[in-house]
């Protein structure tokens, strides 16, 4: 598994000093609602109007993600579960897929002339960080979802770094960890049950025979109340090495023992829709409804005692 050694040359990999970000009143950043000793690695905050914003414009959201999965030489652009496929369009094309406001960034979804609700009839947008991600690390992303028939808005590690654009690690499946997906189907229009999962690929016994040591997950899912798409909430995974911890909003919802033998990990934030294998026959184009609004994404690494 992986040692402070790897999680040093992770860093070199993706080009990152290991100092701490502080803000504006010099009062350093921490995971929301965590007390405890943390770094602080990467600061993705989105906004073309904030003061704290770091990532502000197109050029400067190419310099720290991809918008294509790493496989097919990092330009597979959909999974065949789902209808969309992704581009990324320069700033200011109407066609955009990545469109800053003053205080977020919107993931958007768009039919596009000649497409329609059907496999690659809409186009939709995908995050891929560069950043490398070991256990030891605490992810977090603050973020308004998608709502309707057939969203599936989707935030996940995936093993393999691209260390330029045509050298890449060994690209292992699984492991990989979903830190959310919500699954808009079987006629459910709000985005209200999340799931958390990790792949085994019906090898258990590679990833140390996973098993929950706390959930408050039934059947799968956690519905605590809100429709997601109405407010921002924070979603984040504590990367313990062999026992991942899942919040939102702060407070622990899970704990799974999973061992990650691959190659370090990277980020995906995924606005994926139309859900391949569901009923999608109340599924409605309202493009509006398909906005994946996110305030910031940080990645931490906790610092020992």
């Amino acid at each position: 598994m992986f040692s402070l050694r790897s999680l040093a040359i992770a860093t070199l990999i993706a080009g990152l000093p290991l100092v701490a970000w502080a803000d504006e009143s010099g009062a350093t950043i921490k995971p929301f609602g965590q007390s405890g000793n943390f770094r602080l690695v990467k600061n993705w905050t989105f906004g073309n109007g904030r003061p704290d914003a770091t990532i502000t414009n197109k050029s400067e959201l190419d310099e720290n993600f991809y918008y294509r999965y790493i496989y097919d030489s990092g330009r597979l652009d959909k999974l065949p579960t789902y209808w969309s496929y992704h581009r990324d369009y320069p700033e200011g094309d109407p066609r955009s897929l990545h469109v800053f406001g003053a205080n977020d960034l919107t993931l958007k979804g768009r039919v596009p002339a000649g497409g329609g609700l059907r496999q690659r009839g809409i186009e939709s947008g995908i995050l891929r960080a560069k950043l490398a991600v070991v256990p030891g690390m605490y992810i977090e992303m603050r973020a308004r979802l998608p709502r309707g028939i057939g969203v599936w808005p989707a935030f996940w590690l995936n093993p393999g770094v691209q260390e330029s654009a045509h050298s890449f690690s060994a690209l292992p499946w699984p492991p990989e960890i979903d830190i959310f997906e919500f699954f808009n189907w079987q006629g459910r229009p709000k985005t209200t049950f999340m799931t958390s999962n990790i792949q085994t690929n019906g090898v258990p016994a590679k990833y140390g025979m996973p098993h929950d040591i706390f959930t408050k997950f039934k059947n799968g899912e956690y519905a605590p109340g809100p429709d997601f798409s109405e407010d921002f909430h924070v979603f984040a995974l504590d990367w313990v090495e062999d026992e991942p911890v899942w919040l939102l909003d702060g407070v622990p919802i899970k704990k799974t023992y999973y061992e990650w033998h691959a190659p370090p990990a990277h980020i995906l934030v995924g606005n994926q829709l139309g859900i391949a294998f569901a009923d999608m026959s109340k599924m409605t184009a309202n493009e509006d409804d398909w906005n994946y609004v996110i305030d910031y994404i940080r990645v931490w690494e906790r610092v020992r005692e």
